[in-house]
């Protein structure tokens, strides 16, 4: 997978067989604790429907190689993390290419775009936002999963299965495994802040199957 920014702004991301255009691509990284952190690329796709792309495993410092690659692979703009861990996001901080914000100040940081009345800035060497998930999701981190069980539930965010196996894996365990798993927590914090903007909201699942018959093999 790679993506490139189009004329309007959007990021299309090439597949094995197909290009899928989104309005936006952000990470969430679940920190290590007692099993690998992760972090977890999701796309907006213009249709409101948001899209698991990638995820990968590891200790601290694979988070921050993962980091860099999805800036530059990805054209992450921002990567939520739970700043609570201090020693983690202080480590962030060391990086050539992440800068950090509050999140609350400008909605659109990190990459500029093309179509907002920016320079492209689309080579790899650019910065991505460096972004802490607000506190009150933090701290009610089991109402953000539920909220974002929700989304899942009403078809509302794809997963590649290829790219996202152990997403796929978690995703199917009982809940209090949910609570504890890193991967669960980058992609809540990804979901949750676009949620709480009402971003998550733009559309409508055709029916309520269960989130894994949403499951696209092989596409971006």
């Amino acid at each position: 997978m790679q993506a490139e920014f189009q004329a309007d702004g959007t990021v299309a991301v090439s597949g094995v067989t197909r290009v899928e255009t989104f309005d936006r691509i952000w990470a969430g990284i679940g920190w290590p604790d007692k099993e690998p952190g992760c972090i977890c690329i999701v796309g907006q796709r213009p249709d409101g429907r948001l899209h698991a792309l990638w995820e990968k495993r590891g200790g601290l410092w694979e988070m921050g190689d993962a980091a860099l690659e999805a800036k530059n692979r990805f054209l992450v703009e921002r990567i939520m993390v739970d700043a609570g861990d201090e020693l983690a996001t202080s480590y962030l901080r060391t990086l050539d290419g992440l800068c950090f914000s509050d999140g609350d100040r400008d909605r659109h940081v990190g990459w500029a775009r093309p179509g907002l009345g920016v320079d492209r800035l689309a080579e790899p060497g650019n910065v991505a936002a460096v972004v802490p998930v607000p506190e009150r999701i933090t701290a009610h981190y089991r109402s953000a999963l539920e909220k974002t069980r929700g989304v899942i539930m009403r078809g509302r965010l794809l997963v590649h299965e290829a790219n996202c196996p152990r997403l796929v894996y978690t995703l199917r365990q009982p809940l209090d495994e949910l609570v504890r798993s890193p991967v669960m927590k980058a992609l809540v914090w990804v979901v949750a802040v676009l949620d709480d903007y009402g971003e998550a909201d733009g559309v409508e699942a055709e029916d309520l199957r269960p989130w894994y018959g949403n499951v696209q093999r092989g596409t971006p």
